[in-house]
Parts: C-alpha cells; sequence; structure tokens
C-alpha cells in the first residue's frame, strides 16, 4: 500500500514538474520570440512586445508575413477571412470595417490574440476581455454575450464614440477608410479598374494609445459579367505602384509627429497593403496629437496603361 502512495506521489510531483517546464518555456519564448502560439492563440509577455512585433509586421509586404505566419504555426485572420464581396459594386462603401494585414496575422481565425494574462478578443472595434469558459467560445457565440464582457481596448474611434475622450489625450484621426476609385480602362480586352483604400489603424489598451498608424491598400480590379450582372473582381496583373504625396505633419526630425513613407513598388499582383505613415509620440516641441492629413497622387501601371488617382486625407 505504501508503494502504491509513493507512487502516485511520485505522479503528481512529475506532473507538475513537467508543467512548470512547459510554463517557463512559454515564457521564455515569448521573451525571446516576441511572441509563442498557445492553444491557437499568439502570446504577447505585455502590451510593448504587442505592439513592438505589431508594428515591425506593418513594414512587411505579403509574402514576408505569409512566411510569420507559418513560422508561428498560427491560423491567421489574414488567411481565413476576405471581403471581396464589399467590392464588387462600382460604388464602394466608406463605410467598410477595415483591419490592417499586420493585426489580421496576429490575430486568430477567432480574432484573439494573448497579452500577458490577458486573452482578448476583437469584434468591430472593441477588444474584449475574455476568461473562464468564454475563452474557448467561438466568434459567434461571443457575439450573441458581447455586452456582457468588459471593453479592454478599443480600434480607436472618435466618429462613432458616444462617450467623452477629454479625459485622455487623444489622435484626432477617426478610425475609418476612404476610398477611391480610378475611371475604368480597357486595356488587352479586360475592363479594369485601380481601388486604393487609406485608412487608420489606432490601437488602444488599457484606456492608452498604444500606436496609430495610416495605411494604403491598392487593388487592381477586372469587370466581370454574367446573363444577370456585372461585378469587379480582382485582377492579378502584375503592376507598378507608387506615391508622391504631401503630409504638413510628417518629417524624420524630432518635431514631427508623423513620419511617411514613399511607396514605390514593382512586380505586384493581387491586392497589397502598405505602411503609409506611422505616429510617435517621441518628440519634444511639437504637439503629439496633431492630426495627419496627407494629398497627393499614387500610381498603378500595368503593360499598357496607367491608373493615376488623387487621394486626401482631411
Amino acid at each position: 500500500m505504501k508503494k502504491i502512495i509513493m507512487f502516485f506521489m511520485f505522479a503528481t510531483l512529475l506532473s507538475c514538474s513537467n508543467d512548470d517546464q512547459v510554463s517557463k518555456s512559454i515564457d521564455a519564448g515569448i521573451s525571446s520570440n516576441g511572441s509563442v502560439l498557445e492553444g491557437g492563440i499568439l502570446a504577447f509577455k505585455n502590451e510593448e512586445s504587442f505592439v513592438k512585433e505589431y508594428s515591425h509586421l506593418a513594414e512587411l509586404n505579403k509574402n514576408e508575413l505569409q512566411n510569420w505566419i507559418s513560422e508561428k504555426k498560427v491560423n491567421a485572420l489574414l488567411n481565413t477571412t476576405s471581403d471581396s464581396l464589399a467590392l464588387q459594386e462600382d460604388v464602394i462603401a466608406d463605410s467598410r470595417l477595415m483591419y490592417s494585414d499586420a493585426l489580421k496575422s496576429i490575430l486568430n481565425s477567432e480574432s484573439k490574440v494573448k497579452i500577458g494574462n490577458k486573452v482578448l478578443w476583437l469584434n468591430e472595434r472593441n477588444f474584449y476581455l475574455l476568461s473562464g469558459s468564454e475563452l474557448n467560445k467561438t466568434s459567434t457565440e461571443l457575439i450573441s454575450s458581447k455586452d456582457n464582457l468588459e471593453v479592454y481596448g478599443q480600434l480607436l474611434s472618435l466618429a462613432g464614440s458616444s462617450e467623452s475622450l477629454t479625459s485622455r489625450n487623444v489622435i484626432p484621426n477617426e478610425n475609418r477608410t476612404i476610398t477611391f476609385v480610378t475611371p475604368e480602362q480597357t486595356i488587352s480586352g479586360s475592363r479594369l479598374r485601380h481601388v486604393v483604400d487609406l485608412f487608420n489603424e489606432t490601437i488602444v489598451l488599457n484606456d492608452q494609445i498604444q500606436t496609430s498608424k495610416m495605411y494604403l491598400r491598392t487593388i487592381l480590379q477586372y469587370r466581370s459579367c454574367s446573363t444577370f450582372r456585372c461585378t469587379w473582381k480582382e485582377a492579378l496583373n502584375v503592376r507598378t505602384f507608387s506615391t508622391t504625396l504631401f503630409c504638413g505633419a510628417c518629417g524624420n526630425g524630432s518635431v514631427a509627429p508623423w513620419s511617411l513613407t514613399d511607396i514605390n513598388v514593382s512586380g505586384i499582383s493581387g491586392t497589397q497593403t502598405y505602411l503609409l505613415a506611422n505616429w510617435t509620440i517621441s518628440y519634444v516641441l511639437a504637439n503629439p496629437y496633431t492630426n495627419f492629413a496627407v494629398s497627393g497622387p499614387v500610381t498603378s501601371l500595368v503593360p499598357g496603361g496607367a491608373f493615376p488617382v488623387n487621394i486626401s486625407w482631411y
């Protein structure tokens, strides 16, 4: 009998030791690699490491993001969602909800991420805090009870906010999308148009602005017609994409709240998203909460034609 008791005590101690080793291994992985996959969710050590990796991903192209996703072995939201239906019509709504490819690479297919000891679920503009039985629920299940969940953060949206934000400094950018569409052209027998989305993504966690970035998304589409209707679909023509923009609140010095990135890429196809500008609070003289404003032409070039369009934000 004593041998049996000793066996169970040894097995219990071994199990606890193994659990400790797994926990230490996860913590070490988070410290050294920025994030690790934990129960199908990417886990970050803290908000600082989350923002650092998100900012790194914002600078990557589509292929580089796919390599990162494969390395992390996460079933990313980027690969499980599509808004192509919203882009089929002649007139595209500006009210569409858009996330950057960087954010969609971090979130899993259920829009969840773990930061510290908190599991967050992103639904529309809110990061909800999950606990207990909520952790294993799908997004569909969580939607029905989201009014009972604690809001831990937001994709800041001043235009749609009903609460006062005067208690903290804010960036006066609405979290919104402005869409620009060129007139269609017939090139090599295809009716083509160029769609450009300009959008802001400001992440607030624990009532603090963590990061604010501006993105450009470029899409070349072709007109597809059937017996009943015509719609617009993604064209895979190889093209060049470039910007020539002016931003009054941008610069490389310590007094500029925004840094603007010139985009000039060739040999691309399909839908592509690029980091356009980054907000920083690390400067002395300027007002850090100066709004982003930009204007100028962006151009998509394909063999046989050009698709320029003037864009503006404020």
